[in-house]
């Protein structure tokens, strides 16, 4: 259900100000989005703490741009886990943002 994984009045009134460039918002949000995900594998992987921040501070910020706020919610997590060098959780935050995002982008694709 889109409500469980976005704010939809946020959504709506990105789309009414967004017009016919919302969908090309919408695409180049999902090619950032497909790229970053193996980056981040690799950080957490290498336990690079700085980079983990950086890369889970970008996803949170694309996410919120586009009302995807469990998914934001779960990227903080991710990047205050990077900024205290505290990666013990991270590959289960990476798991579930991994999971989140396969929800918001099939449902982001059925809009576009």
């Amino acid at each position: 259900m889109l409500t469980d994984h976005f704010d939809i009045d946020a959504m709506d009134m990105l789309r009414e100000v967004m017009e016919d460039e919302f969908p090309e918002l919408i695409q180049v949000y999902l090619e950032d989005s497909d790229a970053r995900l193996p980056q981040l594998h690799t950080a957490v992987n290498d336990g690079n703490a700085v980079v983990v921040r950086e890369l889970a501070h970008s996803f949170k910020g694309a996410s919120s741009n586009i009302s995807a706020a469990p998914l934001a919610k779960l990227c903080y997590a991710l990047e205050m886990a990077g900024k205290n060098s505290d990666l013990a959780q991270a590959p289960e935050l990476v798991g579930q943002i991994e999971q989140e995002y396969s929800q918001v982008r099939r449902l982001l694709t059925e809009m576009i």
